[in-house]
This record gives structure tokens, C-alpha cells and sequence, in this order.
């Protein structure tokens, strides 16, 4: 039971970073380009205001954080759209150390002997959580800046192009490679985008999770094109 609930802790401080990335990805996407949309009809004397939902030029909108977006990261946080790594991770992390203190029992052994050998089995796995963590980390941002450019779409009324930055250097992925090159530089729409990740993925052996998820280890930002 102690162990369950360790896991059960450390599952709630990954979530609230989580939710953090989430609405980093979210803010940054905003300010990348506050909305300074011109007149397309005219109405006499007016300037600066929106009214009638029309926007006029000069007035700067802010994208609201709302309670769609509260909703969102709640479904991220469950794992639904994340992958399963961590869920499974921390099964397995809470079983070998419930075990280790099993072993522990059985034979007798002194408390610092088996604190020594529970630190031993948390050491093997940090690289596994170090892997989940940054690909959670991303894919939400990702997700985050998405919502914020839907945002900015509906305001606007037309869909942006979008691409996917991918973070060149010797572990950058064949998979990601081709993408690199198949992304066209004035950008995809995004079920177009999503279309050629699901093609180049599936042809890798990996599958699109949300938006821009194919693997872990994943270095990739989402873009819109301007």
C-alpha cells in the first residue's frame, strides 16, 4: 500500500506538470501573433472596436484560456490521448519495489540493506521516466499550442497551414526525417497534416498519438505557417 501510494503521488506532480506544459504551449501560440485583423466591411465612424462580430483593424484580441481548455487537460492527464508509458511504468515500478520489500521480509535482511537495494531498482528506471516525461512534456505543448491556434482560426474564419519543426542531429528518427522532407514549406492543413504523420508513422512501425505523437523520444514543435 505504501508503494501504491507513492506512485499515486508521483502520477499527481507529473499531472500538475502536465497541465503546466499544457498551458505554456497554449500561451506561446497566443502571443506569436496577437490578432490585428483588418476591416472587410466598412461601417462609417467606427475603428477599434468589435461590434456586430466584426473585427476591425487596430483592435489587438487576446485568446482566452477557458474552461474548454480546463476540459482538455483533464483528458490529457488521464491518459486517454497520452501514451500508456507511464501508466505502465509506474505498475511496474510499484510491483518490483512491493516485492523488494516482500524478498526483504522473507529473508530477514536489515532496513538499510533494503532501502539500498529499493534505490537500486528507482536508479534503472529514472531513464524510463526521464524518456516519458520529456515525450508527455512535448506532445502536451504541442497539444497547447494547437488549441490556441484553433482559437485563432475561428477568429480569423480561416484555417491556417501548419508544419512540424523537427530537431535535427544523429537521434532524429527515419520516421521523422521523412516528414521533414514531405512537410511542404507553406505548410499543411492540419487533418492534411495529420494524414501524413498516420502515413509516414504506420510505415515506421508507430502510430499518431493525438495530434503530433509518434514516438517517444519525440523532439518536435508544432507551427502554424504564417
Amino acid at each position: 500500500m505504501l508503494m501504491i501510494g507513492l506512485v499515486k503521488d508521483l502520477k499527481l506532480i507529473v499531472g500538475e506538470e502536465l497541465r503546466d506544459a499544457y498551458v505554456h504551449g497554449f500561451k506561446s501560440a497566443a502571443e506569436e501573433d496577437k490578432l490585428n485583423v483588418v476591416q472587410k466591411s466598412g461601417v462609417n465612424g467606427t475603428k477599434n472596436r468589435v461590434s456586430d462580430g466584426l473585427i476591425y483593424k487596430g483592435k489587438r484580441l487576446d485568446i482566452d484560456f477557458d474552461q474548454e481548455d480546463e476540459d482538455a487537460i483533464r483528458v490529457l492527464q488521464s491518459g486517454k490521448v497520452q501514451t500508456n508509458s507511464y501508466n505502465e511504468l509506474s505498475i511496474v515500478l510499484s510491483t518490483k519495489l512491493n516485492q523488494e520489500i516482500n524478498n526483504s521480509i522473507i529473508e530477514g535482511r536489515s532496513i538499510p540493506n533494503t532501502v539500498s537495494e529499493m534505490q537500486k531498482i528507482i536508479k534503472t528506471e529514472t531513464y524510463k521516466l526521464t524518456r516519458i516525461a520529456r515525450t508527455e512534456i512535448t506532445n502536451v505543448t504541442n497539444e497547447g499550442r494547437l488549441a490556441s491556434y484553433r482559437k485563432q482560426e475561428k477568429l480569423r474564419k480561416q484555417p491556417f497551414k501548419y508544419t512540424l519543426v523537427v530537431a535535427s542531429g544523429s537521434r532524429t528518427c527515419l520516421a521523422h526525417q521523412e516528414l521533414q522532407r514531405r512537410i511542404p514549406a507553406k505548410g499543411l492543413l492540419m487533418n492534411d497534416l495529420i494524414e501524413l504523420q498516420q502515413s509516414v508513422g504506420s510505415s515506421h512501425g508507430f502510430t499518431l498519438r493525438g495530434n503530433s505523437l509518434l514516438h517517444p523520444n519525440q523532439r518536435t514543435v508544432l507551427m502554424r505557417v504564417p
